[in-house]
């Protein structure tokens, strides 16, 4: 997941703006692994509760940095300067934005909950209620061929660097002999690869992995790869739209699936102190918004106040984005009652309400579309806003690309990363990697030299230079710098391997 030549250096940063799309790196709290041995059998009992040596690597729950003052020191990443003058609201996306989700919980409920789904509706067989799911397995990027039951690790060349068949691991042979020496060119998009670009994504790949391994054991003949992953996919899926188990069990005590940050309605309330608006918007429904934002405001489970949607001037659950930023049909719905009955009403002659009336009924929605966001901000332009989320499709590329929004993006797995790319023995792997490079170019223009000037003697029938140098010591010199060379190469392959499994032993 983390090239040797990426250029992310802090230390020449020294002053950072906000920015059109910056990420993000938030903190979650790190879990103790285990050693992950590449080279031993892979033999998974699925049945069993694991941990692996990637839970040191993981984005969101393995953020183990080493011992090392120059890791992340809560920095904002900018890819373009944004004149924060001109920014008149600031909005936040709620699930993994202002909440952060603890994987070891939250999505091994979904997992366990998407399981039930394939047995009961799918007919798969009842022993994989049993399975257990290993949230450090998988990371965001990975793209799963939905043809073949494979998950790969691509390049930004598209080129395929890892891939497994289920948890097995392909060599490089037969990576060439599925991607690249057949006659088909490889776009690795849809419909027939997915991009893993949510951690909600995370359980669903595991949990295919696992499917394909029972196929592969001959448990279920009648499924093809492809109807496997459309089969986990719609039941992950369900397991959010449903609100029939996944969010009620969040709702009853959000404590184990929750992180709660202390210091974040306090930078709310900085933000609204700056003069500029602060709105909420969530493809959540408005009872489970009002759970899990009076969790993070401090209340006791059960209780719901409030108190904490003073910090917000606009307030819009259920949004569906990202059809909320495309489609200006949304109808829009006021919440009544919202502390009792959350009822809704149908709010009707929006084009002919000023911002004042639209509000007067109270500054808490669900639906909608952006056109009566903009309203109830009193915004003329999509520029004057920065809007915070998690998701790359949903929350940053369809607000900006179609509205003209700032974004912002949270990224937790960057502190990891960080931490680790700036560790003292990531550094010394660095430089050992940058060495060996440049030591294997010397020795590659050592032997095109040497053999450019071998095969000049050769057409010219010169035995010997007058230096005294023979054809046979440039062919012995050729097969001492050859060896060299092949040396050199293992050296940089372990080193390279190494150096990437700092940051996940298997990606």
């Amino acid at each position: 997941m983390q090239s040797i030549w990426s250029g992310l250096r802090r230390k020449n940063q020294h002053r950072v703006h906000a920015e059109d799309h910056v990420d993000v790196a938030k903190v979650s709290e790190s879990t103790p692994s285990q050693v992950f041995d590449e080279t031993a059998p892979r033999v998974i009992d699925f049945r069993k509760k694991t941990t692996s040596m990637a839970g040191a690597y993981a984005g969101t729950i393995g953020m183990m940095a080493f011992t090392n003052i120059e890791g992340y020191q809560g920095e904002i990443f900018c890819n373009r300067n944004t004149n924060m003058q001109k920014i008149t609201a600031v909005g936040f996306d709620m699930d993994y934005t202002l909440a952060l989700y603890r994987p070891d919980t939250f999505e091994k409920l979904v997992f366990k909950e998407a399981l039930k789904r394939l047995v009961n509706k799918r007919g798969y067989p009842s022993k994989i209620l049993d399975y257990e799911y290993d949230p450090t397995y998988y990371v965001r990027g990975l793209h799963v061929d939905k043809n073949r039951g494979n998950i790969l690790k691509l390049d930004r060349h598209k080129y395929v660097k890892v891939a497994y068949h289920g948890f097995q691991k392909l060599t490089k042979e037969e990576r060439a002999a599925i991607y690249y020496n057949s006659p088909h060119n490889n776009e690795f998009t849809e419909p027939e690869f997915q991009c893993l670009d949510t951690l909600f994504s995370l359980p669903e790949a595991y949990l295919y992995s696992q499917m394909i391994t029972i196929k592969d054991k001959g448990d279920l003949p009648d499924k093809s790869y492809f109807e496997i992953w459309r089969d986990v996919r719609q039941s992950v899926d369900a397991c959010h739209w449903s609100h029939e188990h996944l969010k009620k069990e969040v709702a009853k005590n959000p404590s184990p699936y929750i992180v709660k940050d202390p210091h974040l309605f306090e930078s709310l309330r900085h933000l609204r102190r700056s003069g500029r608006k602060v709105f909420l918007l969530t493809n959540s429904m408005w009872e489970y918004t009002n759970v899990v934002m009076n969790y993070l405001w401090g209340n006791p489970p059960g209780t719901l106040t409030d108190e904490w949607q003073d910090v917000f001037d606009v307030i819009i659950a259920g949004s569906c984005k990202p059809g909320f930023f495309v489609n200006n049909r949304l109808q829009l719905y006021r919440v009544r009652n919202p502390q009792i009955d959350s009822t809704l009403a149908h709010v009707e002659g929006l084009h002919d309400m000023t911002t004042e009336q639209l509000l007067e009924g109270g500054k808490i929605f669900q639906g909608g579309n952006w056109e009566n966001l903009h309203k109830m901000l009193g915004v003329k332009s999509g520029s004057e806003i920065l809007y915070v989320g998690d998701h790359m499709y949903s929350d940053v590329i369809r607000s900006k690309r179609d509205l003209g929004w700032r974004t912002m993006m949270v990224i937790p797995e960057l502190l990891h990363e960080i931490d680790r790319m700036e560790s003292p023995l990531a550094q010394r792997e660095y430089k050992a990697i940058r060495d060996l490079y440049y030591e294997r170019a010397s020795q590659e223009d050592h032997i095109n030299e040497l053999s450019v000037k071998l095969a000049y003697m050769e057409d010219a029938g010169i035995e010997e230079e007058e230096e005294g140098a023979t054809q046979e010591d440039y062919r012995d010199a050729l097969s001492i710098v050859g060896d060299q060379l092949i040396d050199t190469k293992t050296q940089l392959r372990e080193k390279i391997k190494n150096y990437h499994e700092m940051f996940h032993p298997i990606w």
